[in-house]
């Protein structure tokens, strides 16, 4: 009994040593983040031709220059979280502008975007997240490389690259502190001074435009008179 034991473990260990011979680990290369890629759009008036969208941000975001040229700033909701960035630190947004026309190609497409204070870069105007990606039925297959929005063109693919941009943003469901109301103060009194800039402009545009016509008026008389 003892000696067949013996001769069934034997037989076990030969199988399972043939078993790991045949099933050596595959050491995959090591690939970069694929995660992003751009698109053309149009937000509000604005062509975009460079629109980051990333399926690791959870918002969709612009900047607070960008929410003035397309004249939201003044019409933002007061924001409800704070943006966790992936470095751990964590920032409130100024606002948030609910259902914006975003068209790409013949769809338009309802877009909340979150504004927040920072530096505009010119190749990163707008930041598309994870709803932009629900909303349009994105497919992204990392093996080839692309995506293809299904909602938007089933038959137009984007191609996926890697960006040099370290830009990631999640959503914190927590709620803001008071600190929130200020930032909402501060957009509200950017918009009233750049209003106010604008209203002197346009007394100054209007000032000039009757001095010269003023000019005109007398240049025609003393014609008038000489003839």
């Amino acid at each position: 009994m003892l000696a067949n034991s013996d001769k069934v473990s034997e037989v076990l260990q030969e199988s399972t040593h043939q078993f790991n011979l045949l099933t050596s680990p595959t050491f995959l290369p090591k690939v970069k983040d694929q995660g992003k890629f751009t698109l053309p759009c149009t937000l509000g008036h604005l062509e975009i031709d460079n629109a980051l969208v990333d399926s690791g941000a959870s918002i969709n975001l612009i900047s607070l220059s960008m929410a003035e040229k397309l004249g939201i700033a003044g019409a933002l909701q007061r924001p409800t979280t704070s943006i966790m960035f992936g470095d751990a630190t964590s920032k409130s947004p100024l606002g948030v502008f609910k259902n914006y026309h975003l068209k790409i190609g013949e769809c338009i497409i309802q877009t909340d975007l979150t504004v927040m204070e920072m530096e505009e870069e010119k190749d990163l105007p707008l930041l598309l997240g994870t709803p932009f990606l629900s909303t349009v039925g994105a497919s992204i297959d990392f093996h080839k490389q692309e995506v293809i929005l299904h909602k938007v063109n089933s038959l137009v693919s984007y191609r996926l690259q890697p960006r040099g941009s370290d830009f990631c943003a999640t959503i914190d469901s927590t709620t803001l502190s008071s600190k929130s109301h200020g930032a909402t103060k501060v957009v509200k009194e950017r918009v009233d001074k750049n209003q106010e800039l604008g209203r002197i402009r346009m007394r100054e545009d209007q000032g000039l435009r009757s001095h010269v016509l003023r000019g005109l008026e007398l240049r025609n008389h003393d014609l008038i008179g000489q003839s």
